[in-house]
Order: structure tokens, then C-alpha cells, then sequence
């Protein structure tokens, strides 16, 4: 009797949940936190409170010398780049480890870099 092999798909289940997060957290970060340069263009908004850390960055890239002010030209500079760039970010600390974070650009293409699950989601969402 031979055995039949089923085909197992790796689904990330994470990703919802840390879009859901995210979403809650940035107005609590936008409303509370404030704002400070990083290095080079890159600015965050940082707030902390209490055993919480987030650090949310966006770009503000300043054009280079002879760079084109057309934000045409900038667009399709931005189409010719086969992996899509991921500007924006969030970071989630709790008691002093890094629990969450994730990087998203203007279009829905976003990746989560760290998911620790844990009771600290739970705690963020009654922020």
C-alpha cells in the first residue's frame, strides 16, 4: 500500500495579527510620541511608557544635487526597483525586548522582521 504525501503550505498567520497591532498602535504613537532624527533622512516618532517602547520611522528623504523635483521622476524611478522598498517601519519593545517589527512602503507590500506572540499583544491592543 504505498502512502500518499500531502503538500504542506507554511501560512503566516502572524502577519494579520501584526497589521492589527500596528494599526492601533501608530495613532497611540502619532498622538503621544515625539519626533526625532534618527540618522541620515530617516526621523522616528518615539514614545515611551512605562514598560513600552515604540520607535515608528518614516523617510524623509532630501533630494540629491541635480535630483529632478518631479515627483513623476521619483515615482518611476520607484517602478524600476524589482523589490519594493519598505520605508516605513515599527518597532514594539516590552520590559526590554524587541516583540515586534514590522516594515510596510505606500503600496500593501509590508514584511514582518520579528513576532515574539505573547501576552504583551493582548496588553498593546488596550493601549
Amino acid at each position: 500500500m504505498e502512502r500518499k504525501r500531502v503538500g504542506l503550505r507554511l501560512v503566516a498567520s502572524n502577519d494579520d495579527r501584526a497589521l492589527v497591532i500596528r494599526d492601533h498602535l501608530l495613532r497611540l504613537i502619532r498622538a503621544r510620541g515625539t519626533l526625532e532624527d534618527l540618522h541620515g533622512p530617516v526621523r522616528a516618532v518615539v514614545l515611551k511608557m512605562g514598560p513600552w517602547g515604540f520607535v515608528h520611522w518614516t523617510p524623509f528623504n532630501e533630494l540629491l544635487p541635480g535630483e529632478a523635483l518631479s515627483p513623476g521622476y521619483r515615482h518611476a524611478l520607484e517602478r524600476q526597483r524589482v523589490v519594493p522598498t519598505l520605508p516605513y517601519g515599527l518597532q514594539v519593545i516590552w520590559h526590554g525586548t524587541k516583540v515586534l517589527n514590522l516594515l510596510w512602503g505606500d503600496n500593501e507590500h509590508f514584511a514582518v522582521a520579528t513576532f515574539i506572540r505573547g501576552y504583551w499583544e493582548k496588553e498593546a491592543l488596550k493601549l
